[in-house]
């Protein structure tokens, strides 16, 4: 009996182990999913509000997003949300020729955003759809001068200058400087400027022309047609380059609009050299000799000069090539003239004009043939000109100047052989040298014939 008592004891014992082995992991890994699945859900809740936040933000103005066609404004014009937000993006897309669209590549990101600042998209983006995704997934769609936000709550508001021209096509953004008090005293600012929440009233004051400059050279002008007010605002005037804003404590988005000058004027090109010159005038490439006329359209035209330096060759078999460089560029139309040092250049022409774009260079410098002859060299000795060794029977061509003149001679053990006479002939006479008095230098100012004739310079006999 005690033994079958025993056998029950570790039998129950045997049941609690498995129980404990068996059921208590199972527990934990139940009570365990329970509490990542709360914890998971808490963390989906937290981003969906972080979300709609972020939305809620944008929305009323922390930040606005305002997109011109060219450039994103980002401005923070709603103060009521301390601290200031910020917002992540993680990818700008834009609605490319084929419908697709495709990610702005060339942006670095990730993009944080903290403060008002501009957003500069590449030229191919001009004017299409784009879209902006931030970090917490929200997706922000904006057409050409489209914005979402910005709201105002607490009596001020952002006041955005941008400047455009418009074309068939279109309006294209550009950057221009404008004048304002906005912020007390008058100052020049690039636009496009954002100045977060102003009020009262300043004057601001945009210039006549501006222009566009794409990838390939080429340029738009643009002359100031009006003023486009996007909010609301007082102003005194829509049709003068300078007007006078009274803020109503709202946002406003203010827009410089040109109109495209299509008008084309006669360009001659000049040059002094007496070769082929190579200039890019707005982006196409022209090549001329002396003179050439082209038709590009008035305002600021861009010029390029590719030809810096060359040889002028024509007078190789007289002996003498011309070295020329740039110097300058001048335009003429009128009475007025400008000169210009660098070889890239931007000038405006006005209409009705028929300006003279003179390309000058200098010639700097000379290359002369010098024939070389000797005489007598049973040791085939060479000729040494600024430490430059040449050989006889040769004609280089040597860039004028003044230079170091050594007939290289041979020592033969018991005498010295070498130069005994040097004839230097030019083309206006002739200078005759005997050794000892052999000349350390020679002038090389036009072409010229070296004569050297070789011979026993010194002669001794050694000690018996």
């Amino acid at each position: 009996m005690r033994k079958k008592a025993l056998s029950n004891v570790i039998s129950v014992i045997i049941v609690l182990i498995i129980i404990l082995v068996i059921f208590v992991p199972l527990l934990i890994y139940y009570n365990s999913s329970l509490s990542s699945s709360v914890v998971s859900q808490q963390i989906v809740n937290n981003y969906i509000y972080l979300r709609n936040l972020q939305v809620n933000q944008v929305i009323t103005g922390h930040p606005a997003f305002y997109y011109n066609g060219s450039s994103i404004l980002v401005v923070y014009s709603n103060g009521t949300f301390v601290p200031p937000s910020n917002v992540t993006i993680t990818s700008i897309l834009y609605l490319n020729q084929n419908g697709v669209w495709q990610n702005i590549t060339s942006l670095k990101y990730p993009i944080k955003l903290n403060q008002s600042e501009v957003l500069l998209l590449p030229t191919y983006v001009q004017n299409s759809p784009i879209i902006i995704v931030t970090s917490l997934g929200n997706i922000f769609f904006l057409q050409p001068n489209s914005s979402i936000g910005p709201v105002s709550f607490n009596g001020k508001a952002g006041v955005t200058i941008l400047a455009q021209i418009y074309t068939k096509n279109g309006p294209i953004g550009v950057s221009t400087n404008i004048t304002t008090n906005i912020m007390g005293t008058l100052t020049n600012y690039t636009t496009p400027i954002v100045f977060p929440n102003r009020t009262g009233t300043f004057v601001v004051r945009a210039p006549q022309y501006v222009y566009y400059q794409n990838s390939k050279g080429q340029i738009i002008t643009g002359v100031f047609y009006n003023w486009i007010k996007l909010g609301s605002a007082t102003i005194n005037s829509t049709t003068t380059q300078g007007i006078k804003v009274t803020l109503s404590g709202s946002p406003l988005v203010l827009i410089a609009n040109y109109t495209q000058i299509t008008a084309q004027v006669t360009v001659t090109l000049e040059s002094n050299y007496p070769g082929y010159v190579n200039v890019i005038v707005d982006g196409n490439s022209q090549t001329f000799i002396e003179t050439k006329t082209v038709q590009v359209p008035a305002g600021f035209i861009n010029i390029t000069v590719l030809t810096i330096q060359g040889n002028y060759t024509s007078q190789t078999s007289s002996g003498i090539i011309r070295h020329y460089i740039y110097s300058n560029t001048t335009i003429q139309y009128g009475t007025q003239s400008s000169v210009y040092k660098a070889t890239s250049l931007l000038a405006f022409i006005p209409l009705n004009t028929n300006p003279v774009v003179s390309i000058n260079y200098k010639n700097n410098y000379n290359y002369y043939n010098v024939r070389l002859i000797a005489y007598y060299n049973k040791y085939n000795d060479n000729v040494s000109i600024g430490n430059v060794e040449y050989e006889y029977g040769t004609s280089p061509f040597i860039i004028g100047g003044n230079y170091t003149f050594v007939p290289i001679g041979t020592f033969t053990g018991y005498s010295t052989y070498g130069a005994v006479e040097v004839i230097f002939q030019y083309s206006n006479g002739t200078c005759k040298y005997y050794f000892p008095n052999i000349p350390g230098y020679v002038i090389i100012n036009q072409p010229m014939t070296i004569t050297v004739y070789y011979g026993t310079e010194l002669y001794w006999q050694p000690l018996t």
